[in-house]
């Protein structure tokens, strides 16, 4: 998971410093204005089973602007291969989870506090962070049941909701705007299952860091037409 850290972390960087290339080329404009676009990065994670580490992540979102204000809606997906993690089962043994992909929904209310060519933004929210399809792996189930239990006790504890802070640049060339950004997600505490199954897939704070592009689609305020 390091060597992917870094491959990740420098493509992101990479993303960043192209979009800084647009900076000179015009203001960022257009109040009520929306947006669609998609991002790719890296998300940072740690688990029971792992240290902290990242995979590849790609997405897309919608962003609504008025004046210096918004609302950013996003959906990320973060592609692994065999992730580790693990839970206490209703026994109190320690039953080992693998899965591969890290699914991560977002809503977050925007400022643009400036307007300049190179437009800084911020954000709070929240959102739902899950690992996809989450399989026990650690022991031999007597029954159908006894497994079927374990798959629903690690979706329940593979997924969390999150408050969440984002930070970034943007910059904008016509109806294109290209942009580097940063997501930090609330830690969870432990939970408990009415099954008796306890604790998290993913333990403490995930990071994003991602660039991308977003296209405006026009107004999104209404406004009237003589003759009507």
């Amino acid at each position: 998971m390091r060597k992917v850290t870094r491959s990740m972390s420098v493509a992101a960087l990479a993303l960043c410093l192209g979009a800084a290339s647009l900076a000179a080329q015009g203001p960022v404009q257009g109040d009520f204005q929306w947006y669609l676009g998609a991002q790719a990065g890296v998300l940072v994670f740690r688990t029971p089973a792992q240290t902290r580490g990242g995979m590849f992540m790609a997405g897309g979102h919608t962003l609504i602007t008025a004046r210096r204000t918004g609302l950013l809606l996003s959906v990320e997906e973060g592609i692994g291969s065999n992730e580790q993690s693990a839970y206490f089962d209703g026994t109190g043994t320690t039953q080992t989870v693998t899965f591969n992909d890290i699914r991560k929904y977002s809503a977050v209310l925007m400022a643009f506090p400036i307007r300049s060519a190179a437009q800084p933004y911020l954000g709070v929210g929240a959102g739902i962070l899950h690992a996809v399809n989450p399989q026990p792996t650690g022991t031999s189930f007597a029954t159908p049941a006894a497994l079927a239990q374990a798959q629903q006790d690690a979706r329940d504890l593979g997924s969390t909701g999150f408050l969440t802070l984002v930070g970034g640049v943007q910059f904008k060339v016509g109806r294109l705007v290209a942009f580097g950004q940063y997501q930090l997600t609330s830690a969870q505490g432990d939970r408990t299952l009415d099954s008796g199954a306890s604790g998290r897939l993913f333990v403490g704070s995930t990071h994003t860091f991602s660039g991308g592009l977003r296209v405006s689609l026009g107004s999104a305020k209404e406004t009237p037409r003589a003759g009507y």
